[in-house]
């Protein structure tokens, strides 16, 4: 109990949340192509850079970087936590959570889905959206440290 976060801050109820309310329904199935899809091998298509300058970059995006100087504080304990990362071994912890909605849209759709793709349908999609729902509402969670200039930047 060496370091201590502060106690989460109650949120008003009369602010909306940045990405909206969790949904509860399956969303509607898209129509699905009879063509098959063109495919390529992995060694055949070639990686093109990105190219964008930054007039560009802020005309067409809408997000935005924050970056926070950190205190020297911060630094050390960065520092000791790559240290520890590097050179111990590290604990993950589960988080128990209720998965019958998604077991149940697997069952629904997995023969369609298989007949369609040739694949299994799995839990990484469900997996993904839930990621994207949560760093929109706490863009925080996908922060970085920027070591050369002792810098937190968030997106």
């Amino acid at each position: 109990t060496l370091f201590r976060s502060p106690p989460p801050k109650p949120e008003p109820a009369s602010q909306p949340s940045v990405a909206g309310p969790i949904p509860t329904a399956m969303p509607p199935v898209p129509p699905v192509s009879t063509q098959p899809m063109e495919s390529k091998p992995v060694f055949a298509v070639k990686p093109t850079p990105a190219v964008t300058t930054p007039e560009s970059a802020s005309t067409t995006s809408s997000r935005s970087e924050h970056r926070v100087k950190m205190n020297r504080m911060r630094q050390r304990i960065a520092q000791r936590l790559k240290e520890a990362q590097n050179t111990c071994a590290m604990l993950t912890t589960f988080n128990e959570i209720d998965m019958s909605n998604i077991q149940e849209m697997r069952t629904r759709h997995k023969d369609a889905f298989l007949k369609k793709h040739n694949l299994k349908l799995g839990f990484m999609s469900a997996f993904v959206k839930a990621a994207a729902f949560a760093l929109q509402d706490q863009p925080v969670v996908n922060a970085v440290i920027d070591d050369t200039i002792k810098e937190i930047g968030r997106a």
